[in-house]
């Protein structure tokens, strides 16, 4: 009977508990529902440009990609914009295939289908030129997608640190006693910042130079300015951090919010391609800091963009953090009103 009692008591504890219940039942259907959609990519027809293709050849490649009409002086804009996945030009003895080169799965679906049409209607001695815009056409999955790995590892443990931080510091009554005295509420926040800031700055450089330097990650960017967008992403992690644990009784609700911010960020920050997806899945990645934080890391790393470059996704990463910072300012009033 003691088991009977102590087994109901758990059930009504967890009934009680709206955001534990949520996490267990509804989560992992929200999350294998992205995963499976963005696994099961059934379009994946690249979009192709033919420069001089014979007409056999452009007659047998629409059964693997989509071919587009491009002016030749325009194919490297719209490469750039991925406006097109790849351009295919044939020459005397060759064929080069141009194509972005950021976006393993965009390189592999054009690979696939030129060399499926070439098995059907080309002579075989023509050579394969690879022709990327970006990075080498010898660079491996892991320096395409290695940049997101470094603003994912610096944003998740910096979010873990200063969320788990925050509630400790409730729970012990340190944010208490500092709300009993005339400080102000945006002086808290700033404070709590700058002090969690400090670990979040000496992280984002320990991982880059460890990225670069032992990894032999691909870079051809600025190690420096690689520096300063991981710390503006460790600075939204951390303000972002600070913002749910205030709505955290304990350590342990943090800790739930750690897979409902962490895995949309992997699959929409471009670890997973969402090249082939439509448009309004594509959205879900307009709203998560990862994503900004990874596209101005791979362009600094893989294309050799400067800060000037990628000023749109830092204001981004700005406009998060300030807009947390906001949002932590309102959410002490329910500590104390000042």
């Amino acid at each position: 009977m003691r088991v009977f009692a102590i087994s109901k008591r758990i059930i009504k504890q967890f009934l009680k508990d709206r955001r534990s219940l949520a996490m267990i039942f509804v989560a992992p259907i929200v999350l294998l529902f992205l995963f499976s959609y963005i696994l099961k990519q059934d379009d994946t027809k690249p979009t192709l440009a033919l420069v001089d293709a014979p007409p056999a050849f452009e007659q047998i490649v629409k059964d693997y990609a989509k071919v587009k009409n491009v002016n030749p002086s325009d194919i490297k804009d719209k490469l750039k914009n991925m406006d097109l996945d790849g351009a295919v030009l044939f020459k005397s003895g060759e064929i080069v295939v141009q194509f972005e080169g950021t976006d393993k799965a965009r390189t592999t679906a054009v690979m696939d289908a030129i060399q499926s049409a070439i098995k059907e209607n080309t002579p075989s001695n023509l050579k394969i030129v690879m022709d990327p815009i970006y990075g080498s056409k010898n660079m491996e999955s892991f320096d395409s997608i290695g940049p997101i790995f470094i603003g994912f590892f610096s944003f998740l443990f910096v979010f873990i640190l200063s969320g788990i931080s925050f509630v400790r510091e409730r729970l012990t009554t340190t944010l208490e006693r500092l709300l009993v005295t005339p400080v102000k509420r945006w002086e808290i926040v700033v404070g709590y910042i700058l002090g969690f800031g400090f670990f979040a700055l000496i992280q984002s450089v320990i991982i880059t130079v460890f990225s670069i330097s032992v990894l032999d990650m691909y870079n051809v960017g600025s190690a420096w300015e690689v520096c300063v967008v991981n710390i503006l992403l460790s600075l939204t992690a951390l303000t972002l951090g600070m913002l749910l644990s205030a709505y955290a009784n304990n350590e342990f609700q943090v800790v739930q919010f750690i897979p409902v911010i962490a895995v949309p960020q992997i699959l929409f920050s471009g670890i997973f391609s969402t090249a082939f997806l439509p448009n309004w899945f594509k959205f879900i990645g307009g709203i998560l800091p990862l994503t900004y934080g990874a596209e101005a890391l791979r362009g600094i790393m893989i294309k050799g963009q400067s800060l000037s470059d990628v000023v749109y996704q830092l204001l981004i990463l700005l406009g998060f953090s300030i807009v947390f910072i906001s949002l932590n300012i309102v959410a002490l009033k329910k500590q104390r009103s000042i």
